[in-house]
Parts: C-alpha cells; sequence; structure tokens
C-alpha cells in the first residue's frame, strides 16, 4: 500500500507538471525478493550492492557505528546511486514513505535554466542562507524532526534529494564516506555535531 501511495502522488496528470519522469527502483541485493513488486507498478528496477564496503573505511570509530545507524545503516548509502543516473539531466531520490504534493518544476527549471530562471524567484530558502548559486548541483531539505531544540545545524533529510547526475560527485562522496572523517557527537570533520548518515 505505502509504494502505490507514494507512486499516486507521483503520477498525477493533473499537478500542470511540464516534465516527464522514469521511475527507477534501486534496490539492495538483499530485498531483490521485493523487485517484483516494483517491476509491476512501473518501477525499473536496478539491483545495486552498498557503493562502499564497511571494512574499506579508514576511521575506526565510523567503521564500527554506521552499520547501527538509521533503519538500514551502510545500505543507506544505495541512494548515492542517483547521481549515475546521467542519461537524465535531474534526478530526483525520494524515500518510499514520501508523498509528492505539487510538481517539482521551479526546482527543475532553477537547475536547468541557469542563473536568470525566473523560477529561481519561487525556490524557498531558509532565512540567512547564501543566494543560490549560478550552477545548481542539487536541491535538499533538513531533518528538523531529528534535531534537538537549540541545535543550529539540523542534518540532511536523506528521503529527498534533487541531483543533476554526476559520477565525479558519486566518487566524492565515495570518497568522503571511505575516509570516514566523523567525530562522534561532533559531526563530519568535527563540525557539525551527532550525524552519521
Amino acid at each position: 500500500l505505502g509504494h502505490s501511495i507514494h507512486l499516486s502522488s507521483i503520477r498525477n496528470p493533473s499537478s500542470g507538471s511540464k516534465y516527464d519522469y522514469h521511475l527507477i527502483a534501486f534496490v539492495h541485493p538483499e530485498a531483490k525478493a521485493c523487485a517484483s513488486t516494483f517491476e509491476s507498478v512501473g518501477y525499473e528496477v536496478q539491483v545495486r550492492d552498498t557503493p562502499i564496503d564497511v571494512a574499506d573505511i579508514r576511521n575506526p570509530d565510523y567503521r564500527a557505528n554506521v552499520g547501527k545507524q538509521s533503519c538500514c545503516g551502510e545500505k543507506e548509502f544505495v541512494k548515492l546511486y542517483s547521481h549515475v543516473l546521467t542519461d537524465y539531466p535531474v534526478a530526483v531520490h525520494l524515500d518510499l514513505d514520501s508523498v509528492v504534493l505539487r510538481p517539482f518544476d521551479d526546482l527543475f527549471d532553477s537547475m536547468l535554466d541557469g542563473p536568470d530562471s525566473s523560477a529561481r524567484r519561487r525556490i524557498p530558502v531558509m532565512p540567512g542562507s547564501l543566494p543560490l548559486p549560478d550552477v545548481i548541483h542539487a536541491f535538499f531539505t533538513r531533518d528538523y524532526n531529528m534535531v534537538h531544540l537549540g541545535h543550529k545545524h539540523p542534518g540532511m533529510q536523506g528521503g529527498f534529494l534533487v541531483v543533476r547526475p554526476n559520477k565525479e560527485y558519486f566518487e566524492e562522496y565515495r570518497q568522503l564516506i571511505l575516509e570516514g572523517n566523523f567525530v562522534n557527537g561532533q559531526g563530519w570533520n568535527g563540525t557539525y555535531g551527532g550525524y552519521y548518515g
């Protein structure tokens, strides 16, 4: 039922979106038995292993803890494969518990039409944020449900990513994970605090 609600929120002909889409489900090999369900409702299934081997993570603390984080541990990194979908100008990663309420046209236009796109004026950004760059490589949202009161840097909500696919970025993320420069209680590079993902 969950995937059907998710899917019908995407397939909404009355949304007014000018963009078409292709549905791809990244399925970890351990969940391969679920692949036929996705195929039966129109997804192209790509069975993908985790893009890193946990044993290769150089930071012993991060290596020991990454598998214990969130629902899926290191399998969360399967979503990074959105960056290798270079046949598409933009890729949207949504976890299955996402519901799409409005078209993403302004996000896509802002990425594809450049700095003069009128859509950029309609993109809500956090107060105090830097202006949008000339070339936008990704959009994401923060995970405010997971932040403690008063925390200055809420983590990124990994269930919603809009990216310009780029294999170099995919490799850069892989290398960051393998470096594992995560400091317990202080975050990545000891700067933001508390997030493993």
